[in-house]
């Protein structure tokens, strides 16, 4: 019996023992490292994991086709068809020659934290009999990278390249002849997890955000007064002469006409605070070329003209209150006093160019228009020194002037991505250097026509306006949130021919002219609502004569060739007037499928609230009643031609609802802060 009762307390002893250890390691399993599998798996890539710096061609079949088959477990388990060749008109001259065939493509794929990788696979075919084809893999610090192995292969299929490296970056170098058709890569993870942005961005105010397109040399202040913020199209050379940089002489001059007349403007702007004015800096490969002749343009010293350029610029027109004359290179004999060449304080802003992402000769890759834009910032860090004598870079001139990078035709998000990627890792401190990232895009869809494909304009709702930015807002919002997003144009032309791509055709109610003030108003709220800190419609002045001016952006303006404000010039100018100092709340649900309600409200209280129907079908909803909650009094804006303001009407309030007519023109109620909700 003795002997029973001992083993049984042997054996609870044993169980209270393991409770223990078991429970101890509850205790500590906040400290205990989780443990990391290290089976080597495919790691999946997309396209979008990657950045194409050197070129502006689609490399996206390297990784269309991750899931076909494991090389690793089986290397001749599948064949891609024979049909497929991977290779590019490199030169756009509508023939595969030389230049093509020997062009090097680099393309960078971000596995967003350290990975271990074990190797990597790549899939070649269509060797001729003694052929060579060269692959690189590189792993490590961007543009600095510690791993790197050169591959020579002659089979068809897949072949191996061993890595055994710690990485967040691999890089991949091919020549155009020699792309393979995929590449996969093999590894296991390191139980990183990958960093969560702490800063949000805040939603810009509707009189921050409204913008405007022109030319400084014509521009009449009074027809840009509907907006806030003013982008100016300016060609650098209009104030820099390139060829006399190569005698050593100072290149630039801001004593000419076309500078007086920008100057005048912007005084006249910034003097009644009607419009922030943002110089666009204009340049292409051709007569405006700012590329040093012969240098290489992958190079922050290749722009060193332009940067010189921004420099002086900013010293004359910024706020820098410490700036001294003795910077001043432009032409100083000509200056009357010294105080009318220094720190004027017309500019917060520089935009560093227009639409350079062109394929051939005038066109910039992404780490071309980089190293142009690191120039530009700060002389690349100080690096760049100019024989003019003259310093480099805005931000040297003025350390608070902000930079915009150049406007990109196209909501192009992988281009900007790579032109971040060169900077952030070119640049000592992971520094960015730029203020705004910056795109554009048109609203416009192709309808069948008399038999034929015609493009059109169509409202911002019907081109998912919102959509079209989502991947570069999120980009910015995870990545650099103290960035922000600009689009710098957009709009619609008057002109009712179908000839006319992205017209704002006449309908129901509404005529072409109406409709697009309309539209214009619809997207500066959408474009507020969901993240874009800027928008600039195109553009102030028409080019051509409304009847008569068929094709794109002849007739886009407010203002008609002949001088006459359009409906959109009101339109605008209501909605900024009805919206100042407010910014994007909230969308509030209508209960209705055919009315849209957004809120804004500035800092004080003070809240106005949108409604339309965001249809292109001529939409009316009669006699809505609005809920305005505990609001006394309400006052309706309706826009009206002729009236900047609108039309103001006192509303009557029943059991905190008023009743309103809502159509796709938009109206607004304003609620003053001591009676707002």
């Amino acid at each position: 019996m003795k002997k029973i009762v001992r083993n049984l307390f042997i054996l609870l002893l044993g169980v209270v023992l393991l409770l223990c250890a078991f429970s101890c390691d509850q205790a500590d399993d906040d400290n205990t490292e989780p443990t990391i599998s290290k089976e080597v798996v495919k790691i999946p890539l997309d396209y979008d994991m990657t950045y194409t710096g050197n070129s502006l061609k689609d490399l996206s079949f390297l990784f269309d086709e991750q899931d076909l088959v494991d090389p690793y477990v089986d290397e001749g388990g599948f064949r891609f068809p024979s049909s497929f060749v991977p290779l590019y008109d490199y030169d756009n001259d509508k023939d595969i020659d030389d230049e093509d065939y020997a062009f090097v493509y680099e393309i960078t794929a971000d596995l967003e934290v350290e990975k271990h990788i074990d190797c990597v696979y790549i899939y070649t075919q269509g060797y001729k009999e003694g052929q060579e084809k060269e692959f690189t893999v590189e792993a490590g610090t961007p543009f600095a990278y510690e791993f790197s192995k050169q591959v020579k292969t002659t089979q068809n299929g897949w072949t191996k390249i061993e890595v055994d490296k710690d990485t967040q970056y691999l890089n991949f170098k091919f020549t155009n002849g020699e792309a393979p058709y995929e590449i996969y890569v093999y590894g296991y993870d390191l139980g990183k997890a990958p960093a969560v942005p702490t800063e949000k961005h805040e939603t810009a105010k509707m009189d921050y955000l409204i913008g405007i397109n022109g030319h400084s040399k014509r521009d009449n202040v009074d027809h840009l007064s509907c907006a806030s913020y003013y982008r100016d199209y300016y060609t650098w050379t209009y104030s820099y002469n390139a060829g006399a940089y190569e005698s050593g002489n100072p290149g630039t001059t801001f004593i000419n006409s076309n500078s007086m007349q920008q100057a005048a403007k912007y005084k006249l702007m910034v003097k009644d605070n009607i419009l922030d004015p943002v110089p666009c800096f204009m340049f292409d490969m051709g007569g405006s070329s700012p590329a040093l002749e012969g240098s290489d343009r992958y190079t922050p010293e290749a722009y060193v003209m332009y940067g010189e350029m921004v420099y002086q610029f900013a010293l004359r027109y910024g706020k820098n209150e410490n700036a001294s004359i003795d910077n001043v290179k432009l032409a100083k004999n000509n200056i009357l006093k010294p105080e009318y060449a220094l720190s004027l304080g017309y500019c917060d802003w520089i935009e560093l160019g227009n639409e350079p992402n062109g394929e051939g000769d005038d066109g910039f890759t992404p780490y071309q228009l980089a190293a142009l834009t690191s120039c530009a910032i700060d002389g690349h860090q100080g690096t760049v020194t100019s024989k003019s004598g003259s310093l480099v870079g805005a931000k040297v001139a003025d350390p608070n002037m902000k930079l915009a990078v150049a406007g990109l035709a196209g909501i192009q998000t992988r281009y900007t991505k790579a032109l971040a990627f060169w900077l952030q890792h070119n640049r000592k401190g992971d520094e960015l250097g730029i203020d705004a990232f910056n795109v554009h895009t048109y609203c416009r869809k192709v309808i069948s026509y008399n038999g034929y494909a015609v493009e059109v304009g169509v409202s911002p709702e019907e081109a998912d306006l919102e959509g079209q930015l989502k991947d570069i807002l999120e980009f910015r919002d995870k990545y650099y949130p103290n960035v922000e997003v600009w689009l710098t144009e957009f709009g619609w032309d008057t002109n009712q021919s179908y000839q006319t791509e992205g017209s704002s055709h006449a309908y129901g109610q509404f005529t072409g002219r109406e409709v697009q003030g309309i539209w214009l108003v619809r997207a500066y709220m959408i474009l507020d609502k969901i993240g874009v800190d800027r928008a600039a419609m195109y553009m102030c002045y028409d080019v051509g004569n409304e009847e008569n001016s068929v094709g794109k952006y002849g007739t886009s303006g407010v203002i008609t060739s002949s001088g006459e404000k359009k409906e959109s010039f009101y339109y605008i100018y209501t909605l900024r007037d009805a919206t100042k100092g407010m910014r994007f709340v909230e969308e509030i649900d209508s209960g209705n499928d055919d009315v849209w309600i957004y809120k804004f409200a500035d800092d004080n209280g003070n809240v106005t609230y949108s409604l339309w129907c965001p249809t292109m079908d001529d939409i009316r909803v009669d006699d809505y009643a609005f809920d305005i909650g505990n609001a006394s009094n309400a006052t309706l804006i309706e826009m009206e031609y002729g009236e900047n303001s609108g039309v103001k009407t006192e509303l009557t309030i029943k059991n905190g609802k008023v009743t309103l007519d809502v159509s796709e023109k938009p109206i607004f109620v304003t609620v003053k802060a001591d009676t707002a909700n």
